[in-house]
């Protein structure tokens, strides 16, 4: 009886065996495509979780599922980009620019998803005519704003 710990999918069939390290390498690419897989399945989660707390109106519930959607795709970004945080080259200056426009554009995603959050609640204040609602919602808006904002400048900081 044999126990399958590691799939086939991993393991050359044919020809002479294969190196530590070309096994090490094909490993890793196929845990990192499952960690990735993984990730996109958190995001659909938290899509599915976002929607329902859009369709009914739970405020409590929005920025919790928010959360694990964005989670989802920066996990998958992260597997998908793992080459940014690789030292191939000796020029730091090249890995920290490529750092900071991976945290530049996660930074803008989440600010601009605060805002629509922001915006949608105020709009449903609106519609009950809730003025701590609307308070609320502005301040929503308002934060997801100067979240993308930052995202903006973080190029002065290269």
């Amino acid at each position: 009886m044999q126990i399958m710990f590691v799939p086939e999918t991993i393991l050359p069939t044919s020809g002479p065996p294969a190196s530590p390290a070309v096994l090490a390498q094909t490993g890793l690419t196929f845990f990192g495509t499952w960690i990735s897989r993984i990730g996109g399945l958190v995001a659909f989660i938290g899509a599915i979780k976002f929607a329902l707390s859009m369709k009914s109106d739970d405020t409590r519930e929005q920025i919790p599922a928010l959360l694990t959607m964005v989670s989802g795709f920066m996990i998958q970004a992260a597997i998908t980009n793992l080459g940014i945080f690789e030292l191939a080259t000796s020029d730091a200056e090249v890995i920290y620019q490529n750092i900071l426009l991976f945290i530049a554009r996660w930074t803008r995603r989440i600010g601009a998803a605060g805002s629509f959050i922001g915006a949608v609640m105020f709009g449903f204040a609106v519609k009950d005519n809730n003025a701590v609602g609307k308070v609320t919602a502005l301040k929503t808006f308002a934060a997801g704003a100067i979240v993308v904002s930052v995202s903006g400048i973080l190029s002065t900081f290269a």
